[in-house]
């Protein structure tokens, strides 16, 4: 190693200022993926919040209540759930913008088709909870239960007359990241007294 060939490098011949270059380029590498992550946590928690209000206002525009049966007994109760179901597939479409497609213009918030995939109204009626949920396809299953054993999908328990849906949609987000994200919403309907 001491032949003419291979001189030994002194460490005053290397460039000075070197270290700080490759330390300042971490730096700023570090600094922008930092950014791009914290943006995309941003984009998913806009729409997760645009999505929850809208959820709310359509579980409570399905929400119509039977008038006659509330002024006789004081009971609240959703007289049909196919018809509640019908009003909450239309208040969606309309507080998300969906077309006919059940997709939106706005591809920042929502990247594509939009479903329901699930929607449950949970009747209370003194002791006892009927309960008519319709699936993904709209198909509906009917069962009952007793007051204080009958819990919503998010694991809330029903204590009153309630609306519960849950949609799943796609989310894009910076440099082309996709993923489905699934939202819900449980609506009591109280009687204020």
């Amino acid at each position: 190693m001491r032949k003419s060939g291979f001189p030994r490098l002194r460490i005053k011949e290397a460039e000075e200022g070197q270290l700080e270059w490759v330390t300042g380029l971490f730096f700023l590498l570090f600094l922008g993926i930092l950014l791009c992550g914290t943006m995309q946590l941003d984009v998913f928690r806009i729409s997760a919040q645009y999505l929850e209000d809208a959820l709310a206002a359509s579980n409570l525009a399905s929400a119509v209540i039977d008038v006659e049966e509330y002024g006789i007994s004081n009971t609240i109760w959703i007289r049909d759930p196919e018809t509640a179901y019908g009003i909450y597939l239309r208040a969606v479409q309309s507080n998300l913008n969906l077309n006919g497609q059940w997709e939106c213009n706005a591809k920042g918030m929502i990247s594509g088709r939009v479903r329901v995939s699930d929607y449950i109204v949970y009747n209370v009626k003194e002791r006892e909870v009927s309960v008519s949920r319709f699936d993904e396809n709209g198909q509906l299953f009917l069962s009952r239960g007793q007051l204080g054993d009958v819990y919503a999908p998010d694991g809330q328990l029903i204590e009153s007359t309630s609306v519960y849906s849950q949609i799943i949609y796609p989310v894009k987000g910076i440099m082309g990241v996709e993923t489905l994200a699934c939202k819900s919403n449980l609506a009591d309907i109280v009687a204020n007294k």
